[in-house]
């Protein structure tokens, strides 16, 4: 490897890659991944001998951020000359005689309460050790460093299929660090590249808008038509919930179910949509019981972010983000599950012909002309607002009342996640991952976010919720269950099952069983 900063610089972070880092805060930590559940107990031995094997999989993983000078130019990831693996595989032992559901808890509790050293590249693997015959091993990654697809792709390189591999082979050639830049280096490297673009973009506009035409007008169309479903979204009011009503605490706990794919086969081929659309229904339909449980009110829609990968086929998997983002909406208000997965995924249909997530991706690449010390300016004001928001919250033990106060419902009302994965078992160190927990970051006014993927012929669904604006995250997670119970009757006998309600057998029988934790969410 050329030993020089130019190499070093290779890489220099996007608009969206740059945003995680900049909206970052101590209540909001932008980082996340999976929670693997290893059959038996791992040795943090092993653990660190296979990463240590694997690490050549992932050169990204040996690089740390650098900013430039006044911001000039986002950031670049630079070879980290100090790298010690040692600062990157952990152990963290769990307290004794703890059980599996506390054990994750306890993760997730620790996982939230730190922020990544950006002076280190921008990852970890953490080993929890204590519970009989498991191990517990956190993956965590900077968002700034990967999204959803290409750590799954990395995941494929640094985990195994089998419990016995052949032996890693090694590089031929040991892996050297280039020096950092230095500042007059960065300094001239950020005006070199913010000219560059500046003229890139005045070019390719010049191209598309002069020299092809007829390329241009067929764009324009596309644009329009995508224009007007983003508006149509935009527009639209949402209801209030009391995971929006606030800002992020800090705290968060977890929630998660484990389902079979073939019950999800078995919906799809028997109603509309697809397994994305079955699983936004049932999130949404819990939802809206949710919100009726409280007595929060239900007459308007909800809408929901869902991440949308927008790499072509052509394109390269790297470590970066290429994610953009649809906004379905469907009545908050409960309903018959069969009839909301219809809606949905004929809204979710409407949103792709549109073209709006890949034009939406577009129009964020277009902000590459914008200076990116202005973007960092206005999140860093932003950032310290929200920041010193939810200090005043904690510090008056602010919970979520229809009384109020409380902060109007903007942007989307939850985020869902869906990331698919192997249909078949991964081993870590020779460990079979038997289940698979994906932990999802929240921050400003979004309180409740899902990750969802598919793996080993299973859909895991993991429920992230801040502490304060929805204490009673077991209370979906029951809902979010008796959703898809309701939706796979449907698919058996269709014409002849109605959908429950929280006023329902089964919405009664939640209700009874959290009726505690209902009570402390601040409903009358």
């Amino acid at each position: 490897m050329p030993n020089n900063a130019a190499t070093a610089m290779s890489r220099r972070l996007s608009n969206l890659d740059a945003s995680w880092l900049l909206i970052e805060s101590r209540v909001s930590p932008m980082h996340g991944g999976p929670i693997f559940i290893l059959k038996g107990e791992l040795s943090f031995e092993r653990l660190f001998r296979h990463m240590e094997e694997r690490l050549h999989f992932a050169p990204r993983f040996r690089q740390r951020v650098v900013f430039a000078p006044f911001d000039l130019a986002h950031p670049v990831f630079a070879d980290d000359p100090e790298f010690k693996l040692e600062n990157h595989i952990r152990r963290q032992i769990l307290p004794k005689g703890i059980g599996e559901e506390d054990a994750l808890q306890e993760i997730v509790r620790w996982h939230f309460g730190r922020v990544m050293d950006r002076t280190r590249p921008l990852w970890d693997v953490t080993l929890f050790e204590g519970v009989p015959d498991r191990s517990f091993c956190f993956f965590a990654t900077h968002h700034a460093l990967v999204d959803g697809v290409s750590l799954f792709d990395l995941f494929n390189k640094t985990l195994d299929f089998t419990p016995h591999p052949p032996p890693m082979e090694r590089p031929a050639e040991s892996w050297r660090p280039a020096p950092l830049p230095s500042q007059g280096e960065l300094y001239v490297s950020a005006l070199r590249d913010l000219t560059v673009q500046q003229v890139d973009s005045a070019v390719r506009a010049v191209h598309d808008w002069v020299l092809d035409p007829r390329r241009a007008s067929k764009q324009l169309e596309t644009m329009t038509k995508a224009l007007q479903v983003m508006n149509e979204t935009a527009q639209a009011p949402i209801v209030a919930t009391p995971w929006n009503a606030g800002i992020c605490s800090g705290e968060k706990k977890v929630a998660w179910l484990k389902m079979p794919f073939t019950d999800y086969r078995a919906i799809r081929a028997r109603l509309d949509g697809t397994i994305n659309d079955i699983v936004i229904t049932i999130l949404a339909e819990a939802a809206a019981r949710y919100l009726k449980h409280h007595g929060w009110p239900t007459q308007g829609n909800l809408r929901i972010g869902c991440p949308v990968n927008v790499r072509r086929p052509e394109e390269e998997l790297v470590l970066e983000n290429r994610v953009s983002i649809m906004m379905p909406m469907t009545p908050a208000r409960p309903m018959e599950v069969s009839e909301r997965l219809k809606q949905l995924a004929g809204e979710t249909k409407r949103i792709k012909e549109s073209g709006a997530p890949y034009l939406m991706e577009r129009m964020g690449s277009l902000n590459d002309s914008m200076p990116p010390a202005l973007i960092a300016a206005v999140s860093r004001i932003s950032t310290l607002a929200q920041e010193a928001m939810a200090q005043l919250l904690n510090a008056i033990n602010w919970r979520p009342t229809l009384a109020g106060p409380a902060l109007p419902a903007t942007g989307i009302n939850f985020m869902a996640s869906n990331v698919p994965g192997p249909q078949t078992a991964w081993y870590l160190a020779g460990h079979e991952v038997t289940d698979f927990l994906p932990v999802i970051m929240l921050g400003g006014q979004l309180g409740y976010g899902v990750g969802i993927t598919s793996y080993n012929d299973n859909v895991y669904i993991g429920m992230t919720a801040d502490s304060r604006m929805m204490p009673d995250i077991d209370l979906m997670k029951g809902f979010v269950q008796e959703a898809f119970d309701d939706l796979k009757c449907a698919a058996e006998t269709p014409s002849r099952v109605p959908g429950r309600s929280a006023d329902s057998p089964a919405g009664a029988r939640v209700s009874r069983l959290h009726a505690e934790p209902a009570a402390a969410a601040g409903n009358s």
